[in-house]
């Protein structure tokens, strides 16, 4: 799996999209830097993986691709994510690519008429 950024793009402006692309050069789906905070040395993660690569270990990949991207090209310290507790497997993705659970945010996100949790999940790079 192969990450892109738009020429140009980079994480000093705030937020960063890759684009991940299998092995055969077909779009799979983006994770995003965002939020980030260069005082604290820290970043979001979000993640969106096409439907047609789901459950095939596509997020895990991306996710691990992210973590090794941000380890060798930048000076941070920490990422992030805010998961809905009812998103099951993007909570697995991330606890399975070494996230821990730090935070419960209670009534935070709003789904079908009804606040629900959003957990936060830390994972610390150095």
């Amino acid at each position: 799996m192969t990450l892109k950024a738009q020429q140009g793009d980079s994480l000093s402006s705030g937020k960063l999209t890759l684009y991940a692309f299998d092995d055969a050069d077909h779009p799979v789906g983006c994770v995003e830097l965002y939020n980030y905070d260069p005082i604290n040395r820290r970043a979001a993660v979000g993640i969106v993986v096409s439907n047609e690569y789901r459950h095939r270990g596509n997020g895990s990949t991306m996710i691990q691709t992210l973590t090794d991207f941000c380890r060798q090209n930048t000076s941070l310290h920490q990422l992030y994510a805010d998961i809905a507790a009812t998103n099951t497997p993007s909570l697995h993705i991330f606890q399975k690519a070494g996230y821990a659970h730090c935070a419960t945010l209670r009534d935070w996100v709003i789904r079908s008429d009804r606040f629900i949790d959003t957990h936060r999940y830390q994972l610390i790079l150095e």
